[in-house]
């Protein structure tokens, strides 16, 4: 039985993003980050399988830690990657794989 659930565990797509560390693009400026997340917000907003997604975003924007604009920039990214994963991939693609 552990070993069928670990063969899910292996092709479930979002275990394996978990693990993915996105670099934002230098071309890509910080408010459009901001706008591409929003965008994707606004569209998966009537999805009831986003609010956990929403929730991890929620949760992300009420924390009050100093951030840098670099790290900033890569929890954009990283919370778009959560709704639009094969956008992210595209556009900052993977940093490093754990």
């Amino acid at each position: 039985m552990s070993d069928n659930k670990d063969a899910r565990r292996r092709t479930n797509r979002r275990t394996a993003r978990e693990f993915v560390d996105y670099e934002a693009p230098g071309w890509l400026t910080t408010e459009e980050l901001e706008q591409e997340l929003f965008l994707a917000v606004v569209a998966d907003s009537n999805r009831p399988r986003a609010k956990t997604r929403f929730q991890r975003i929620d949760d992300y924007f009420a924390r009050d830690g100093p951030q840098t604009e670099h790290q900033y920039r890569r929890s954009l990214l990283l919370l778009l990657a959560d709704l639009r994963p094969q956008l992210a991939e595209l556009v900052g693609g993977p940093r490093t794989c754990e």
